[in-house]
């Protein structure tokens, strides 16, 4: 991440060399003297710590914001809260929006916004990638409204339209049949019933795949016949 322009009295991020495990200082001026308030391993997580110290990102002049400093502020609040592969996604999609970096957010149309999306459109970027871009500029927008960088009913990004989900290759679950040889195998001395068991506990479980290659051994009851997950992607799981 690029540094920030920081507005007067805002504070300031400094770095100190790699040698060190937490490079990052945060000041502030403190009784007239610049003091060090926090030290951090990475530019954004001194930037959030820097933003929630003051409580308020709209001491950024809010007409002269860009897409890319709100984006910045955004992403360094948020960022730490979320898993690396979600904040990957984001920044993938972050740079599908390279149209928009430069342009001041409060500006921003309608029009703006479709035309990152129409540009994916044409370069065959499918529905879950645009999807993600979408939910990348509402949570933008959710956090310029947060802090009075805009109105809410300046909030556009709910009016963004995106392709159809275009089901490439059609998936069936197991039929009966199908389902009753996996079990066979499963309860068979065949090698491959180890991997069948495996099968069967997902199908009846409904587990995802990342679940169970995290499910322990200690975490099996063979004898009750049941497991635990103890990972889930989602709350519901």
């Amino acid at each position: 991440m690029k540094k920030l322009k920081l507005p007067n009295g805002f504070g300031s991020i400094s770095y100190y060399g790699d040698h060190r495990r937490r490079p990052y200082v945060v000041k502030k001026y403190i009784d007239g003297k610049q003091k060090p308030i926090g030290y951090f391993a990475t530019y954004e997580d001194a930037l959030a710590y820097l933003v929630a110290y003051n409580k308020n990102p709209s001491l950024f002049n809010p007409s002269e914001i860009t897409f890319t400093e709100i984006f910045k502020l955004w992403s360094a609040e948020h960022f730490p809260k979320i898993a690396k592969t979600t904040a990957a996604n984001y920044t993938a999609a972050y740079k599908h929006c390279e149209p928009l970096y430069g342009k001041k957010f409060i500006s921003l149309k309608i029009s703006d916004l479709q035309a990152v999306i129409r540009a994916m459109s044409r370069a065959k970027i499918g529905y879950a990638s645009q999807k993600k871009c979408r939910q990348l500029l509402h949570n933008l927008y959710t956090y310029a409204v947060k802090y009075e960088i805009i109105s809410a009913s300046a909030d556009i990004s709910k009016y963004i339209d995106i392709d159809k989900k275009k089901i490439v290759y059609p998936k069936s679950p197991f039929n009966t049949r199908q389902l009753n040889r996996v079990k066979r195998l499963a309860e068979s001395e065949e090698p491959l019933s180890r991997w069948a068991k495996v099968v069967v506990m997902m199908i009846y479980s409904g587990v995802r795949p990342s679940e169970m290659l995290a499910v322990k051994k200690c975490d099996v009851k063979l004898k009750q016949r049941y497991f635990i997950v103890r990972e889930s992607k989602t709350e519901a799981g």
